[in-house]
Formats: structure tokens, sequence, C-alpha cells
């Protein structure tokens, strides 16, 4: 008799465990439900906040009415810190951008469109093989025809001709092609300009005439490539223009197509 007495007070404690087990589990699946449901309420304000902020914003020529200014008042009440400081970061951010696109609104690519330096470098060295072949061929045979001194100085008749050779090739080249040497060519790499669609006469000046022979006095800017956002160097910021890679453009096209 004991034995089963004590048999059944055991199986009646075993179900008390279970029940308050049962429970607690129950108590925390609730909990986290209860947590899941929250972050997702959260996430949805903060996307109506910032769809209205994007809408309500005001504008240089349409100014926000009274009526709208109270709503986005009574709305920014019921949010919290941490969605309102989303919110604005979320609204600067846009605001950034927009004023970067009336500065610059043509030609916006991806960071990793612009072309780096060593892609650059050898396109360059390319052009630079072409410019002394031609130099060689052409200028040379011209002075040693007419026997003119093939004299190196800076300002000698030779050295300007020589000069000439170097800015007309890029300039004529880059107009040309709309913004490409032969040495781009061969790395599929294009100049493009954040103001214009095609490239101008002006801009193609300034770059490739004025901005190369400050870069062939300072060949030191070039390295200004390695340490700005688009790629750019001296010349670059003069003109507004950067080297994109024109094989990423063409695949993303493609992709999209």
């Amino acid at each position: 008799m004991t034995t089963t007495l004590e048999n059944k007070e055991q199986d009646k404690a075993k179900k008390g465990d279970t029940k308050e087990l049962d429970l607690n589990e129950l108590k925390k699946s609730l909990a986290q439900e209860e947590a899941e449901l929250e972050r997702l309420k959260r996430l949805k304000r903060l996307k109506q906040q910032e769809e209205k902020t994007s809408e309500i914003s005001p504008t240089e020529d349409q100014p926000m009415d009274d009526s709208k200014i109270e709503t986005d008042k009574h709305e920014r009440k019921n949010m919290s810190p941490q969605e309102l400081r989303d919110a604005r970061r979320y609204y600067w951010q846009q605001k950034q951008k927009e004023e970067e696109r009336k500065k610059k609104p043509y030609n916006h690519f991806p960071s990793f469109f612009y072309a780096g330096f060593w892609f650059r470098l050898f396109a360059f060295i390319i052009d630079l093989i072409l410019i002394w072949s031609i130099n060689r061929l052409v200028v040379q045979t011209i002075f040693l025809l007419l026997r003119l001194p093939l004299n190196d100085n800076d300002f000698s008749a030779y050295s300007l001709s020589k000069l000439v050779v170097y800015l007309l090739y890029f300039v004529l080249l880059t107009k040309a092609t709309n913004g490409q040497t032969v040495g781009k060519i061969i790395f599929g790499l294009r100049l493009i300009s954040f103001k214009e669609e095609q490239l101008s006469w002006g801009t193609v000046l300034i770059r490739e005439c004025f901005g190369r022979y400050i870069l062939k006095t300072f060949p030191f800017i070039y390295l200004m490539v390695l340490f700005t956002q688009e790629k750019q160097h001296l010349a670059d910021f003069f003109s507004d223009t950067a080297v994109v890679s024109e094989n990423l453009i063409r695949a993303s096209k493609l992709s999209l197509e």
C-alpha cells in the first residue's frame, strides 16, 4: 500500500512539474511573438514615415500646407526617438542625393564603375607609345628633312612640336570618339561628363589641353585618382568629368534589358 501511495504522489508531482514547464514555455513563446509583432509594427511605421517625409517634404517651388505640417507634427509625436533619428537621416540622405543630381545631372554610376588607377595608367602608357611613334616618324623626319636642330630644350621648336602632337592626340581623339583614345579603347574605358551627355569642345579643351599640360608638368597629380571617390584627378575636377569602365556600363544595360 505504501509503495502505491508513493507512486501516486510521484505521478502527481511530475504532472505538476510538466504543467509548470508548459506554462513557462507558453509565456516565453507569447513574449517572443509580442516582441516580433512590436518590431514589425515599428518597421511598418518607419516605412510609412519615410514615404510621408518624401511626399510631404517641402520643395523650393511648392511650400507645405498648414494641415500637412500639423499632421507631420502629430505623427512625429507618436514616433520614438530612434524612429525620428532614422527618418531624419533618411530625409537628409535623399536631400543630398537631389542636390548632387542638380549639380551633376548626367552619367551617375556606382563607385565601382569608375576606372581605377592601374587601368588608366596602362591605357596612358599605350597612348604615350603611340605619341612617341608619331613624333619619331613625323616630327623628327620633318626636322631632319628641313635640317633643323633636334634640340630637346623646353622652349625649342622641336620640343614645342612634340608638345603640340601630344596635346592634339588627346584632344582630337577624345572629341572624335566621344571620350576615348587608343589606350582607352583597348582597356574598355571612356571619359564621361557629369554635366553633358556628349562631350563638348569646351570640356575636351579644358581637360585634354590645359589639364593634360598641367599633368605633364606635374605628373604626381595623377595620384589623386587613388584617393577620390569617383577616381578623378585635377583635370577631371576642372571639367566635371570621370573615366568609367565601358564594359561594366554595357553589362548593366544588357542586364536591365
